[in-house]
């Protein structure tokens, strides 16, 4: 099967990018061994390139202007797909003062410059921006990633917008973003997320003036479609926040009186606990194979929807203890948590010379007969640095 598929790929590689240097007629080079690959054959470059962890494709990027065309080019990634080398790819946005929003991506950093004594210390993990144009304005509850593709759905897109039906898709192959159809309405708050893993909800409040005021949409990746009704609440619950999570075959959606759940075999709302929402207020919270966690001022935490309480998450040890007052955003890696949060050195005095440390940790997840589950932590380090003024928007796992 391998063979085949790369053999149809060899009488189409036209558009494959080449990774060789043509030579000047009448200037012969003078470093004839400085690159390994002027004498590899084009498919055998695309084959070797394929089986490199993404990890170290911004590194190997820097290599030349022909290995970021091969690294963006989807032909790479139909071969990467042919010898099964998919992976989970951490992205993270930040919004960037005053340069707007931003997107990196977890990778390896080069450690040639480091001693022995650093690379004890050090994960060897970095953050590196995604170089990208037309990015779109986003929020930590709008943003959700289905395969290969981030969604950014109804987020204002200029101050002159208090709502918005937009919706945009980062290809996190070529990291390019293209629009996709809108919402069915215009949605004032929304928050975002996915249905058995194959569909993708957004749940919102949308007019003031309609005794309907929120609503709950579903869009189909494969028809590119959302369903042409939206399912709305007429119940005098008030506005739908911005803090939703699915779990359990149930979508369970934070309210300004009360909280709701809607059950999708049934096609029902039902009412929900209360205190399901008491550790999703800070932001800090996210699904890992049908559980949900919460990271709400530095305690981690577990929804037991058998029990209707939260749990503590064992383990952790090595993990520091976070600031009281600092932002933190959980995510979903690859069947892992993945954690970032920020920090603010001492010793700054001028706010204009004040950062901030952005770090990151994954942590393994076991489920335990006891009805426990325990945390693991693999590795957590400093992975960027970023101005006072710049904040921790959202982090996402795609398929690539």
């Amino acid at each position: 099967m391998e063979r085949r598929g790369l053999i149809e790929m060899k009488k189409k590689r036209k558009t494959t990018p080449r990774i060789t240097t043509k030579k000047k007629k009448n200037k012969p080079s003078t470093t004839p061994q400085s690159s390994p690959f002027l004498s590899v054959p084009d498919d055998l470059v695309l084959i070797i390139v394929a089986r490199v962890p993404r990890l170290y494709h911004p590194t190997l990027s820097l290599v030349s202007k022909s290995f970021r065309s091969l690294l963006a080019s989807p032909e790479l990634y139909k071969v990467r797909s042919l010898i099964g080398n998919i992976e989970s790819c951490l992205y993270v946005c930040i919004n960037w003062f005053p340069d707007g929003f931003r997107w990196f991506t977890l990778c390896r950093k080069p450690d040639q410059t480091l001693t022995n004594d650093e690379k004890k210390k050090s994960s060897g993990y970095v953050l590196a921006s995604v170089p990208m144009t037309n990015t779109p304005h986003a929020d930590f509850a709008s943003v959700v990633a289905l395969g290969s593709d981030i969604y950014n759905i109804g987020v204002p897109q200029s101050s002159r917008e208090a709502s918005s039906s937009s919706v945009f898709i980062l290809d996190c192959r070529s990291h390019t973003w293209r629009q996709a159809p809108s919402l069915p309405v215009e949605l004032f708050t929304v928050s975002v997320g996915l249905i058995d893993g194959k569909k993708i909800y957004a749940a919102g409040f949308f007019d003031a003036n309609s005794e309907d005021k929120n609503s709950l949409s579903v869009f189909d990746p494969k028809t590119q479609a959302w369903d042409p009704v939206p399912i709305r609440y007429s119940e005098p619950l008030g506005v739908f926040y911005r803090h939703s999570a699915y779990i359990d075959g149930k979508l369970h959606v934070a309210a300004q009186n009360m909280n709701v759940a809607y059950n999708f075999k049934e096609a029902r709302w039902d009412s929900s606990q209360r205190i399901i929402y008491y550790h999703m207020l800070s932001n800090s919270f996210c699904v890992v194979e049908n559980v949900l966690y919460s990271g709400s001022h530095g305690a981690f935490k577990w929804y037991d929807t058998e029990a209707g309480n939260w749990r503590f998450l064992q383990g952790l040890v090595g993990l520091p203890k976070f600031p009281h007052d600092s932002c933190v955003r959980l995510g979903n890696f690859g069947g892992k948590l993945a954690v970032l949060w920020e920090t603010i050195p001492y010793g700054n005095v001028h706010c204009s010379l004040i950062k901030k440390m952005i770090w990151c940790a994954v942590i393994e997840l076991e489920r335990r007969p006891n009805c426990e589950i325990w945390g693991k932590v693999e590795w957590f380090d400093h992975v960027l640095t970023v101005n006072i003024y710049s904040t921790l928007e959202s982090i996402v796992s795609a398929t690539v």
